[in-house]
């Protein structure tokens, strides 16, 4: 077998436009057998970190060091990408809750069956990237089915849910007994840089764990493993402005003010948000002031209290 690199699509169906939808594959091939690595990117569509990262990948990864194949699907979503929205835009679903998919559903449960089919189920481990999206900054890494894949990809931050989130790329991985690790890294109003050099850094550590890569495993002392997170939204639309900048895994004691929801026509205070537990840790936060819709996603914070050290 020759190391090389190639490109593949996964049809979908044809749009009302009469143009195609299909999805893109770039496969680099190694010289040596090995696993099938699957990177997927972009499923909400303004998550454009992952999409850095793959191109990072794509660009630095030699095939001659290559054990097996890494798949890389760039853009999960292309309609999204191109809304610049999390939801799919012809029918406004969320495509990470709709795997496994359907051949006759809704377009998103469509695409999400083609994914399935044509990508989830040939790979032999999955690394799902997601972000922040426009406005928020995140930076943490679920642990699901492989504990040491997810710890080796270096986030200071780990998240072990009591329950998956249904419909999930993860939760379909999870049914084939695939392991898989979702990325949350990125997002916001700042330079992505260190995010893309810390995912790219991360991924490549991961496949060393795996095998798909030669050297030796990096492993991160003291990753806090969180065992409870409070997705924190807005009951009042308007202008959200933070009290002060946060970063992901900065520890607030007590009851703090993270930020005020105000009025963009009266500048009256509609609410304040407020951290929910007596030991929080940020896990996702926005840092400028930004429009927000009531039920979007404002701040993360994990409970300090419950969680437990990887030494």
């Amino acid at each position: 077998m020759e190391p090389s690199r190639s490109r593949f699509s996964i049809p979908v169906s044809t749009l009302a436009s009469g143009y195609s939808l299909s999805v893109r594959v770039l496969v680099i091939s190694g010289g040596r057998p090995g696993p099938r690595v699957g990177i997927s990117a972009m499923i909400h569509g303004d998550e454009i970190e992952g999409l850095l990262i793959v191109r990072e990948l794509w660009r630095t990864i030699d095939p001659s060091e290559l054990s097996g194949s890494l798949w890389m699907m760039p853009v999960a979503n292309p309609l999204a990408m191109e809304a610049i929205s999390r939801n799919t835009p012809i029918d406004m679903l969320d495509m990470n809750r709709q795997f496994p998919g359907a051949p006759d559903g809704w377009l998103s449960e469509q695409q999400a069956h083609a994914i399935t089919d044509g990508f989830i189920s040939k790979i032999d481990c999955l690394i799902d990237i997601h972000a922040g999206g426009t406005f928020p900054w995140v930076d943490y890494c679920y642990v699901l089915n492989d504990d040491a894949m997810s710890r080796a990809f270096l986030s200071a931050l780990l998240y072990k849910p009591q329950t998956m989130y249904p419909g999930t790329t993860a939760a379909a991985a999870f049914a084939r007994n695939i392991p898989i690790t979702v990325v949350e890294i990125g997002g916001g109003y700042h330079d992505q840089t260190v995010h893309v050099r810390n995912g790219a850094n991360g991924v490549r550590n991961m496949m060393r764990h795996i095998g798909a890569l030669p050297g030796l495993v990096q492993r991160r002392e003291r990753q806090l493993l969180l065992n409870e997170i409070k997705v924190m939204r807005p009951r009042h639309g308007g202008l959200c402005v933070p009290t002060a900048p946060l970063a992901p895994g900065t520890w607030l004691d007590g009851r703090h003010t993270l930020a005020e929801i105000v009025s963009p026509h009266s500048f009256e205070i509609l609410e304040t948000m407020t951290t929910p537990f007596d030991r929080n840790v940020v896990v996702l936060c926005r840092n400028y002031a930004t429009r927000i819709n009531p039920g979007d996603y404002a701040f993360m914070v994990g409970n300090g209290a419950t969680a437990s050290w990887y030494d």
